[in-house]
């Protein structure tokens, strides 16, 4: 007991306060080196310290805090070179990033990677992914042999225990302050992440997005407030004659014609232009800077604002990875309409497999479920391939469909050198040679997204079903485009327009991408969904409207983690059993030739591999009504064909009913 209060009791020598100074000019130093890396600019680093010393001096503060947790361990030397090399580490990986994508890292990219990493292919070469490898296991190895080898020193707990409350009280007090001062953003001022990490520096911004997730509880949530929100809703309403409705999520894509200072060899988007001439369109504010297709998306199926959530969260990896939620997919199918989703993309990326059930889907198209896919140069499916697959969609039902697509051509990394017999259209006034041959590379690659566009549009107008499509930009490609580059809007802008088969008044209105659904379905006479009569009652207000935001944050609370006040208590809706391709595969014959082993059926596609007795076969795609495959089966086999996901884990997606072999 005496040792245990010899231990407990003060003994604050110098060297412990010697230790402590060391700490902190290591903070400093690791957030001078973190923002050098971040910035790519070591001069940007020291305009942010003489320009916003107060905010350079607290993110030094939260890594001195994170620091001071190692003077309670023995191997204190080791402890605190491990969670300096997380910091830097950290910054190493923002540096990287932004040298593809204009969107800094944030937690929800870490949550990311196990479904996402299979692009780190399409942007780093097979040098350079053995080379990152042999890096971190070089980084892991050292710190395991440091971990051994280093020296033990008796733990000071009541030093350790006061500076450790100490530096975490400061902390919580200097952010009350500084927050409330304005010297530092609140979650509400993360919307623009490259603006909010550049001014609040990396250290205190990616920590922000480590510790906030979904929507916070509004304080004045209850059963009264969401029902009087509800009340004021209009009544569900549709049409006699319900339109198909398809939107087209069009991936990195944007009137290139703004670009200020830049000529253009030819126009890439002129069907884009002409839809913009001729029907209704407008700007479009939308959720993500070169990067996050995947949160677009979800704003404007959900109806839902993501500036609501935590910061940079990706809401298809939190929350709708776990649960159903309201979305104009359920709104449309208590209408009758079916609803589908294409993609030409692997499957399992943003973990769509899972997501898209939760979110009201009847069908989900693939890539792996698409025959006559060709790919462009950096590996991307072409977009020509969807006109089919939309049509098909459209004629595998009776009555009225809602169609989700979304592009992925125009994707990056695009390249900073001439690719061989890639498309381009050459452009004059950009100075960078490297961003030079990506943007042409990437107008070639617009051009024939456009011409995806205008072949859907001439389909829809020969379709015999009233239709409509609505065409919109996720994002700006990453290019880190400044909005003084821009003619039009900021970096945050896209546009979108409107094509129906049938008479309906041209429009100019600009919207925010989570008040698209609405406005889209408010055009052709449909009223429904909670949130998205919530936009059509408010007149699709101005996003800085305090009380619109403040109602439509309480009902997002109310329907993602509240009681479901919204519907009476009945809670999130119930998921359909999403199926896989709207025309999935089928066996119809097994049989042998001279050749060997082959199965006959229906749409089969290069993805497709036969299965005996639950194990793969090396299979050999020969068209879409045959397969052969090399494995001898035996009397009274069961032989399924399984769709394997485009991704690297090569899991099936889905499989054929059972065929018994004779």
């Amino acid at each position: 007991m005496k040792s245990f209060f010899r231990k407990m009791r003060p003994d604050w020598s110098r060297s412990s306060y010697r230790t402590l100074l060391f700490y902190l000019l290591s903070a400093i130093g690791i957030v001078l080196v973190v923002e050098i890396l971040c910035r790519h600019s070591l001069t940007q680093a020291l305009s942010f310290l003489v320009s916003s010393p107060a905010v350079f001096f607290y993110n030094a503060l939260l890594v001195l805090f994170t620091l001071s947790f190692s003077l309670l361990a023995r191997k204190r030397g080791f402890f605190f070179l491990l969670i300096c090399c997380v910091w830097l580490g950290l910054g190493i990986t923002d540096c990287v990033i932004l040298t593809y994508r204009s969107m800094p890292l944030t937690a929800s990219d870490i949550w990311l990677m196990s479904s996402v990493r299979d692009i780190f292919e399409k942007y780093l070469s097979h040098a350079m992914l053995v080379v990152i490898d042999l890096g971190i296991a070089l980084v892991v190895g050292t710190l395991c042999f440091l971990l051994l080898r280093a020296k033990k020193y008796r733990a000071i707990y009541s030093f350790a225990l006061a500076h450790i409350l100490l530096f975490g009280g400061l902390l919580f007090l200097l952010t009350k302050l500084f927050l409330s001062a304005g010297i530092l953003a609140d979650t509400t001022k993360f919307s623009n992440l490259p603006n909010a990490y550049a001014d609040n520096g990396f250290v205190y911004s990616f920590s922000t997005s480590l510790v906030t997730r979904g929507v916070g509880c509004p304080k004045d949530y209850s059963r009264k407030r969401v029902e009087g929100i509800v009340e004021k809703l209009p009544a569900v309403q549709t049409t006699e004659t319900q339109p198909n409705v398809i939107f087209v999520q069009l991936e990195s894509f944007f009137d290139a014609n703004y670009m200020k200072e830049l000529t253009l060899e030819e126009n890439p988007v002129p069907n884009f232009e002409t839809l913009k001439e001729k029907y209704s369109s407008g700007l479009l504010s939308v959720p993500a800077i070169g990067a996050g297709t995947a949160n677009t998306e979800f704003e404007v199926l959900s109806g839902m604002n993501l500036t609501h959530f935590g910061v940079g969260e990706y809401p298809y990896i939190t929350i709708v990875g776990e649960k159903s939620v309201e979305t104009i997919c359920y709104a449309m199918r208590d209408l009758g309409y079916a609803t589908h989703v294409i993609h030409n993309n692997n499957a399992t990326f943003y973990d769509r497999d899972v997501v898209y059930r939760n979110l009201g889907f009847d069908t989900y198209t693939p890539l792996e479920y698409m025959n006559d896919v060709t790919f462009n140069p950096r590996g991307w499916a072409e977009d020509a391939v969807l006109t089919g697959e939309i049509l098909k969609a459209l004629r595998a039902t009776d009555g009225s469909d809602f169609i989700f697509t979304i592009s992925v051509q125009p994707h990056g990394k695009y390249p900073t050198k001439p690719l061989e017999d890639a498309e381009v259209i050459k452009i004059k006034g950009m100075q960078r040679e490297g961003r030079k041959n990506g943007f042409e590379y990437y107008l070639g690659q617009l051009k024939q997204t456009d011409a995806f566009v205008g072949a859907l549009v001439a389909a829809v107008e020969a379709f015999e079903e009233p239709t409509v499509v609505v065409f919109y930009g996720d994002h700006l490609p990453s290019f880190n485009i400044q909005p003084s580059e821009l003619s039009y809007g900021d970096n945050q802008t896209t546009e979108y327009a409107i094509y129906a088969n049938f008479p309906l008044e041209r429009e100019q209105r600009d919207l925010q991408s989570y008040q698209l659904g609405a406005y889209v379905l408010e055009r052709c006479g449909i009223r429904t969904g909670t949130v998205l009569r919530y936009h059509v009652a408010s007149g699709f207000a101005a996003d800085s409207d305090e009380k619109y935001q403040a109602d439509l944050k309480e009902l997002e609370y109310d329907m993602l983690y509240g009681e479901s006040y919204y519907n009476g208590g009945a809670g999130a809706p119930e998921r359909p059993e999403m199926q896989f391709s709207v025309s999935p595969p089928s066996v119809t014959r097994v049989a042998q030739d001279a050749e060997g082993w082959y199965v006959e059926g229906e749409n089969f596609t290069p993805y497709c591999a036969v299965m005996l007795d639950g194990e793969l076969c090396e299979t050999e795609f020969v068209s879409p009504e045959c397969l052969r495959f090399s494995d001898e089966p035996t009397s009274g086999a069961e032989l399924a064909v399984a769709v394997i996901s485009a991704a690297s884990n090569g899991r099936a997606l889905s499989s054929t009913e059972p065929y018994e072999l004779e």
